[in-house]
């Protein structure tokens, strides 16, 4: 029977040691709207699982079933229409984890790594960090006429370096909330196919993409994709769990895997933690489809509350609208500021948003990133008192 859930209801975050919502720093008033997390109650099934974990008298060494990559593959079978095998699945601590497992296992120290830009500043980080050298392709982008394209010219180039070796592909895309098409996809396959360059996709925002747009994931668009890919795998945005950092990598190609379980097991990566496994199988094995559901369908209405909202009331400030996920890329050079005052602004009008340079340090200039996955009274308080804020510049 399927569970009706309140996204409307303003939760306490105060006894949490929640990073955004740290109030050590946070002041009163201020909604930080920089995080790229939901501020939903996670799934009763969920909290029902790690409570009955809780419940035990001792937190000794586990064993593990094959339930956890049961539920990853049926997941990703029933969700989004590609069929894994369970035996592809493979326990990794969180997205930027598995990205560096397959960065360790598929490219040699000096290597290039290709993203997009603006990007998630992790992706360089665990690039740089692992000794592997950075190359940027630009995305083009055009707030007022929601247009997010890949440069597909200069992507080529990128690929055709000898030295570059992996591509990390963000689907859909983190800032900006483009859902990569099924032909876009096809393209990337090709390239990589054509240079060698192994593709790693991150596709934890894959259960927010929104009406008109379908996720396809990636290894379903060739062979090739299939077996020269990873995927990685989270429910920490779907369902609301970031903190149990718990996620997958998925890959087909068995020997490719086995590179990646040495690395894993390098590290003892293959540590899970009882109740990080509990919240994952409660997540993905069925019992939360139905929240999945709901979050997406109201999410889906703050976007488009979201947009009508900057259009109307704040016309200085425009918002490209996503096709996916909760967050949005804010064209802020209206306001006619300098970034840094920018800022500050949005700061002292206590609504905190993500700074664009993270993402870039010259695409990002004059933008922020905004996460809009609250109770809406909440949401549209804060964007009003931005709105009063903006008119009285």
């Amino acid at each position: 029977m399927a569970i009706t859930y309140n996204f409307d209801e303003i939760l306490d975050r105060t006894k949490e040691r929640s990073k955004t919502w740290d109030f050590r720093t946070l002041k009163p008033g201020q909604l930080p709207m920089n995080g790229a997390e939901t501020h939903f109650t996670c799934p009763y099934p969920v909290l029902d699982a790690v409570r009955e974990v809780a419940s035990c008298q001792v937190y000794g060494y586990p064993y593990f079933t094959e339930d956890f990559e049961n539920a990853a593959a049926g997941w990703m079978k029933r969700r989004h229409g590609w069929d894994v095998d369970p035996s592809w699945v493979q326990f990794v601590g969180g997205i930027v984890p598995g990205i560096a497992f397959a960065i360790q296992a598929m490219t040699n120290v000096g290597d290039k790594v290709l993203i997009n830009t603006p990007a998630y500043d992790p992706f360089r980080g665990v690039i740089q960090n692992n000794d592997r050298v950075l190359v940027e392709s630009a995305l083009k982008i055009d707030c007022a006429k929601n247009l997010v394209e890949f440069d597909w010219e200069d992507m080529e180039k990128k690929f055709s370096d000898p030295a570059c070796k992996a591509f990390i592909l963000c689907d859909p895309h983190n800032p900006t909330g483009k859902c990569c098409t099924r032909e876009e996809l096809a393209k990337i396959a090709e390239l990589s196919e054509k240079y060698g360059v192994f593709v790693i996709v991150d596709e934890v925002h894959a259960d927010f993409v929104f009406s008109g747009m379908k996720h396809t994931s990636y290894p379903t668009v060739s062979d090739w994709a299939k077996n020269f890919s990873a995927v990685t795998m989270n429910p920490s945005k779907t369902f609301n769990v970031a903190g149990f950092r718990t996620g997958a990598i998925i890959i087909a190609n068995k020997e490719i895997r086995d590179k990646v379980a040495v690395k894993i097991m390098a590290v003892k990566g293959i540590s899970r933690t009882i109740t990080g496994v509990a919240a994952f199988e409660a997540c993905y094995d069925g019992r939360c489809d139905d929240y999945a559901d709901q979050a997406l369908s109201y999410v889906e209405k703050l976007r488009d509350e979201v947009y009508d909202f900057f259009q109307k009331r704040i016309p200085k400030i425009t918002m490209l609208k996503p096709e996916a996920t909760f967050v949005c890329w804010l064209d802020c050079r209206g306001l006619g500021m300098s970034h840094e005052d920018m800022m500050k602004f949005f700061t002292e009008v206590g609504t905190l948003m993500g700074n664009g340079l993270e993402y870039d340090q010259e695409l990002g200039r004059g933008f922020v990133r905004m996460a809009y996955a609250f109770p809406r009274a909440q949401l549209m308080g804060a964007l009003e008192k931005l709105a009063n804020a903006v008119d009285k510049l």
